[in-house]
C-alpha cells in the first residue's frame, strides 16, 4: 500500500503543470461552448501582423551571484495566429486563439559597453471574447479582452564567447483588442486589429548554463489583418 501511494505521489510531480493549465483552459471553453450550443456560427480566424515594442528591462542571475539589470532592445516582426471561436449572440463571441511572434533583438547587460545580438520567440493560447457592435453597412467595430499562457518562450542570445538559449512556458499573458471587419458575404468577413499584449516573462534557463533571465516585460503593440470564416 505505501509503495503504492508512494508511485502516485512521483506520478502527480512528473506532470506537466503546462499541461494541466492547458487542459483546463480547454475544459472551461468546451464547457462555454456547449451551454450555447445552438445559439450562433462557429467561425475560424487565420491571421498575420507585425509586432513593435518598448525596450525591456530584465533581471540577469547567475549561480555565481553576480545579478545584474539587462536591457532588450527588440525590433518589429511578424506574428502568426488561429483563432477558434462562436458566436454567442449577434454581438457576443468567445475564441481559443493561438499565437506566434518572432523578434530580432539586441542584448545589452550593464557590465558590458557591447551589445549581442539575439531574437526572441514566444506562442501562447488566450481565450478572448469580443463584443461587436451592430453593423453599419458592410462595416462594424469591435473591442476584445483576453487571457491565457505561454506555451513556449525563447531568447537566444549570441555572444563572442558562446551562444545561449534561454526557454520557459507557462508565464501569464493578457491582451486588449480593437478592431473593423468588413463582411465580405455572409460566411466570411476580412478583419483589421490593434492588439496589446502584456507578458511577464520569468525563469527564462538553460540547463547547461548558468545564468537565468528573470521578469522580462514583453509588451508588444501588433498590428494584423485576419480573415473570419463563418461555418
Amino acid at each position: 500500500m505505501l509503495r503504492h501511494f508512494c508511485y502516485e505521489g512521483l506520478l502527480l510531480k512528473t506532470v506537466n503543470p503546462l499541461l494541466l493549465k492547458t487542459l483546463i483552459l480547454v475544459l472551461l471553453v468546451v464547457i462555454s461552448f456547449s451551454v450555447f450550443a445552438n445559439a450562433g456560427d462557429w467561425y475560424l480566424k487565420p491571421s498575420i501582423g507585425v509586432t513593435a515594442f518598448d525596450d525591456s528591462d530584465a533581471n540577469l542571475n547567475s549561480m555565481v551571484n553576480v545579478d545584474e539589470k539587462v536591457k532588450l532592445e527588440t525590433d518589429p516582426g511578424l506574428t502568426y495566429g488561429i483563432g477558434l471561436g462562436y458566436f454567442f449572440t449577434d454581438d457576443i463571441s468567445l475564441e481559443l486563439s493561438y499565437s506566434f511572434f518572432e523578434n530580432d533583438s539586441d542584448f545589452k547587460a550593464q557590465s558590458d559597453s557591447n551589445s549581442s545580438k539575439g531574437d526572441i520567440r514566444v506562442s501562447y493560447v488566450t481565450l478572448n471574447s469580443y463584443w461587436h457592435v451592430q453593423r453599419k453597412g458592410n462595416f462594424r467595430p469591435y473591442l476584445g479582452i483576453g487571457g491565457g499562457i505561454t506555451t513556449d518562450s525563447e531568447l537566444n542570445i549570441n555572444t563572442d564567447q558562446n551562444d545561449l538559449s534561454l526557454s520557459n512556458d507557462g508565464d501569464l499573458v493578457f491582451q486588449l483588442m480593437m478592431g473593423l471587419d468588413f463582411e465580405i458575404n455572409r460566411q466570411l468577413a476580412f478583419l483589421t486589429e490593434i492588439k496589446y499584449t502584456n507578458i511577464e516573462l520569468t525563469d527564462l534557463n538553460q540547463a547547461s548554463a548558468d545564468q537565468q533571465i528573470d521578469d522580462l516585460q514583453h509588451n508588444p503593440f501588433t498590428l494584423q489583418v485576419a480573415l473570419l470564416y463563418s461555418f
